[in-house]
C-alpha cells in the first residue's frame, strides 16, 4: 500500500522512544486515520492510556521500511486478517468456556481471541508464524505459553478442553487446520472456528467428508453477519465441534463397526427371546418371578405362599 507524503511527513516528524512512537502537533481527523492505518499495518498499537502507538518490537526499527520505500505491508497483503471484537464475543459463547479450562488458540495472530479468552478465566496457550505477532502476544502477558512456529510443524499433544480458533482461508486451508487442531482435544472437548461460508455449498470430496465429520459429531454451523469480517468481504460461519472419541491406545489399529456388517434386531423380537405368555418349547411356565423355568403342571406357582420357617 503506497503511503500518501503528508502522511510520511507526519510520522517523520514522530517522537519514538523504545517501543513507543508519539505524533506531534494537532491533526484533522482524516489525516490522522490515515496515519494510524499506517501505523497498524506497521504492528502498531494505539495506547490511551500510554498515549502512543505501541509496537512489539523497536519503533525505529519498524518503521524505518515504512519510510524508506513510501510503502507498507498491510495486514491484508500478508493473508491476515485480525478477529474483531463482536466475532470473537461469538466464539467464546459458542465455546461455553469455564476458568481454569486449557485453551489453545493456533494461528493466533496478534492474540485478539487468546486475550478475551484468558480474561474469562481460562489458561491460553498460542501457536503464531509470525515472530511479530508472536512477540507482541508475549508481550501482552496474559498466554502461558506463546509458541512461533507453523502450526502443521507442532507436536501433537491431546491436552486442551478446547480449541478457538481463526485459520487462514486462502486455498481452503481452514479445513486442514480445524482437522489437525482436532487432535490436540480430549475426548469431551469442543472446537470452535471460524470458516469460510463457502463451506455449506461446495461440492468437492474434502468438504463434504469434513461436514459428514461434523454432522458424526453431532457438532454445528452458526452463519456470522455478513460485515463480520469487513476486510475480507466474504461470507464465514462458525463451526463448533464436538470431540467424543476416546485418545486410541499406542499401537493399535481400531476397528470401525458399518451398520453393513451386521444385522440390527428390533428391541421388540430381542425382548420375545426372555419374555413369554404362553408356556415354552421346553415345557416351562411363563416368566412371572418366582416360577421360572419350573415343570408347567398346571398351577400358578408364582402365587404360592412361602413360609421362610418350614421351606427350603
Amino acid at each position: 500500500m503506497q503511503i500518501d507524503p503528508d502522511v510520511l511527513d507526519v510520522l517523520r516528524k514522530a517522537t519514538v522512544d523504545g517501543q513507543s512512537l508519539r505524533l506531534n502537533g494537532q491533526l484533522d481527523r482524516k489525516l490522522y486515520e490515515r496515519v494510524d492505518l499506517a501505523l497498524h499495518a506497521a504492528g502498531g498499537v494505539w495506547r490511551r492510556y500510554k498515549k502512543a502507538h505501541i509496537f512489539s518490537v523497536d519503533a525505529a526499527d519498524a518503521i524505518a521500511d515504512l519510510l524508506a520505500t513510501g510503502e507498507v505491508i498491510t495486514d491484508a497483503d500478508r493473508g491476515f486478517y485480525p478477529t474483531p471484537q463482536p466475532t470473537v464475543e461469538r466464539l467464546l459463547d459458542l465455546a461455553e468456556l469455564e476458568p481454569g479450562c486449557e485453551v489453545l488458540e493456533p494461528s493466533a495472530g496478534r492474540g485478539a481471541i487468546a486475550e478475551a479468552v484468558a480474561s474469562r478465566g481460562a489458561i491460553v496457550d498460542c501457536v503464531e508464524l509470525d515472530a511479530a505477532r508472536a512477540d507482541y502476544i508475549r508481550a501482552g502477558g496474559y498466554s502461558r505459553q506463546v509458541t512461533t512456529a507453523d502450526f502443521f510443524s507442532v507436536p501433537v499433544e491431546r491436552r486442551y478442553q478446547r480449541v478457538i480458533m481463526n485459520p487462514p482461508f486462502a486455498g481452503r486451508q481452514d479445513i486442514r487446520h480445524v482437522e489437525r487442531a482436532l487432535r490436540f482435544i480430549q475426548p469431551g472437548g469442543l472446537l470452535v472456528a471460524v470458516m469460510y461460508g463457502s463451506l455449506t455449498y461446495r461440492s468437492d470430496r474434502r468438504t463434504k467428508d469434513f461436514l459428514g465429520r461434523i454432522w458424526e459429531a453431532r457438532g454445528a454451523m452458526w452463519e456470522l453477519p455478513a460485515d463480520a469480517f469487513p476486510a475480507v468481504g466474504v461470507a464465514t460461519v462458525i463451526a463448533v465441534i464436538p470431540v467424543r472419541d476416546v485418545a486410541p491406545p499406542c499401537g493399535m489399529r481400531q476397528i470401525a463397526l458399518r451398520p453393513e456388517d451386521f444385522t440390527a434386531r428390533p428391541r421388540a423380537v430381542q425382548q420375545n427371546l426372555f419374555f413369554t405368555d404362553e408356556p415354552t418349547a421346553h415345557n416351562t411356565i411363563p416368566f412371572d418371578g418366582l416360577g421360572y423355568g419350573v415343570p408347567h403342571d398346571g398351577r400358578d406357582h408364582s402365587a404360592r405362599k412361602i413360609d421362610p420357617n418350614t421351606e427350603e
